[in-house]
């Protein structure tokens, strides 16, 4: 069973780049990849992967539940897999949210 990387974006572009990105990776099959356009899509996936889930990438500005709801949802599921927050428009609060999670 390969690694599980979770990239987890609505915006519908981000798994062409990302799939861009590592494709050399996963051509060698190094990892898989597996892309949500939600946070609750997302939690569904940390549900059925068990072992094989490394790593969450999440987008932290998403509609519905946020990146930040996210994480704190992830780290009670599965909290030995660590989560590392993307966004393009950071400002300080979220920031402080975001370590206040960790």
């Amino acid at each position: 069973m390969n690694p599980l990387i979770l990239v987890v974006d609505d915006e519908p572009d981000v798994e062409a780049l990302f799939r861009q990105q590592f494709r050399r990776d996963l051509r060698e099959a190094r990892f898989t990849m597996d892309f949500a356009r939600s946070g609750a899509q997302a939690l569904e996936i940390v549900a059925e992967a068990e072992a094989s889930l490394i790593l969450i990438l999440s987008d932290v500005n998403m509609p519905g539940m946020s990146g930040l709801d996210l994480l704190l949802k992830a780290r009670q599921a599965r909290p030995d897999v660590p989560v590392i927050m993307i966004t393009a428009y950071g400002d300080p609060e979220t920031l402080r949210e975001t370590i206040a999670i960790r």
